[in-house]
């Protein structure tokens, strides 16, 4: 009996955005037991070139090769490429990689690299679990336990990132090795689809038959929910097989497939080849996850929840003193100000220790009093824009709307 490999990609601009950031691996380069989904970061077209450029690189790594030597082979090259073009000056990705090893039932195992807050999810059995830990603000704060995981799901700074490829000279990826079993599923997905739809919407979605539906029925959830980011996915199946007589591996080959992605709603799939084989496991060990310390307590329970509290705020800190912070500023949203809607560039509010993360960008023609009661919720939660042509698209919207109005 041997294992193989069946999987799907998917990805979408989505409904808000033009351009598509995001980029995908489903097993086409040189490992074809490797797979890969990156969310750029930068503003427009910069973001995709650097999510491009880093699974380029994937897509070079030969079988046996070091993943997370890879990865920060990406992290330089983005770095190279911003330095040597102004218009990609302040671009990065975030990487969430799943290379498997399934040539040996015994020791098959996925090794799980990531940078940013792309994630990685194991359905068994028919219960959805986590594989990686986003590397945002929110995170930490969640592992600290000053946020439960909802609360981190509703909360305005929830994109905020610590970690990306490209924002600075040395970057720190977390790897894991995870064992894998027959009819084990692994998920890819960039957060435009885990911003849109709940983890337990996802686990039901992700228990689609086979690969492709999965892909496609996780996209349209995340479209139908608003698709405000573009949104990719890669499904992996480690499946069972008998060998054929002659003792090879089953090797149903497929093309890939690229449709426009500005046709409409419908996903963008790119299917695997089938039939994957096994590559050498690799030796790395997963890192053991924290638990959240509990509120009161014993005093060493407390002074151990204080200490953690602490180093959540040095997190926080670190943040704001990196280059990658600079992820705030590629953000923009609307706010009133003297009763007129204005665009500010950064984030919302002075988040820690009294620091300022926002600027006026442009005060617009509009009153707060000609803004309707169903298009203030976003201005008045100060909703982040991916970049500021998608906020100038709202503030035209608004125009357009109270023009009308005015007309009638």
């Amino acid at each position: 009996m041997g294992l193989y490999l069946d999987a799907f990609g998917s990805t979408n601009a989505g409904k808000v955005r033009k351009n598509n950031e995001d980029s995908l691996l489903t097993g086409d380069g040189k490992d074809e037991a490797l797979f890969a989904v990156a969310d750029g970061i930068g503003g427009f077209e910069a973001g995709e070139v650097a999510s491009r450029i880093a699974i380029g690189v994937l897509e070079e790594l030969e079988p046996g090769d070091s993943l997370e030597g890879a990865v920060k082979e990406a992290n330089r090259r983005i770095l190279a490429a911003a330095r040597g073009d102004e218009k990609l000056s302040g671009m990065g990705t975030t990487i969430v990689a799943a290379r498997f090893s399934v040539g040996d039932r015994a020791g098959a195992s996925a090794e799980i690299s990531h940078v940013g807050d792309s994630r990685a999810y194991l359905l068994r059995g028919g219960e959805l679990a986590p594989i990686t830990e986003d590397h945002s603000l929110v995170a930490e704060l969640v592992r600290s336990g000053d946020l439960t995981r909802a609360e981190a799901s509703e909360h305005p700074q929830k994109n905020l990132i610590t970690r990306a490829l490209g924002a600075e000279d040395e970057v720190r990826v977390d790897t894991a090795v995870l064992p894998v079993q027959p009819d084990d599923r692994v998920l890819l997905c960039s957060d435009g689809l885990t911003d849109m739809v709940p983890e337990a919407k996802v686990g039901e979605l992700l228990a689609t038959p086979e690969p492709e539906g999965a892909a496609h029925a996780l996209v349209k959830a995340a479209l139908d929910a608003g698709g405000a980011d573009n949104v990719t996915v890669v499904v992996v199946d480690v499946k069972e097989q008998e060998e054929p007589a002659g003792g090879k591996p089953r090797t149903d080959t497929q093309e890939m497939r690229s449709l426009p992605q500005e046709a409409g709603p419908a996903p963008v799939g790119a299917p695997s080849r089938r039939g994957r084989r096994g590559t050498q496991r690799r030796g790395s060990s997963a890192k053991a996850r924290s638990s959240r310390p509990r509120k009161g307590g014993s005093a060493p329970v407390r002074a151990l929840a204080w200490i953690v509290r602490a180093l959540a705020a040095l997190m926080v800190l670190t943040a704001l003193a990196s280059p990658f912070y600079l992820w705030g500023s590629s953000r923009y949203y609307l706010g009133f100000d003297s009763g007129e809607v204005v665009i500010y560039r950064g984030l919302p509010e002075e988040y820690t220790l009294g620091y300022k993360l926002n600027e006026e960008f442009r005060r617009t023609d509009l009153r707060e009093s000609e803004v309707g009661e169903t298009y203030r919720e976003p201005i008045d939660t100060h909703k982040l824009y991916s970049s500021r042509e998608d906020a100038e698209r709202v503030v035209q919207d608004l125009e357009d709307r109270e023009t009308g109005r005015r007309e009638r």
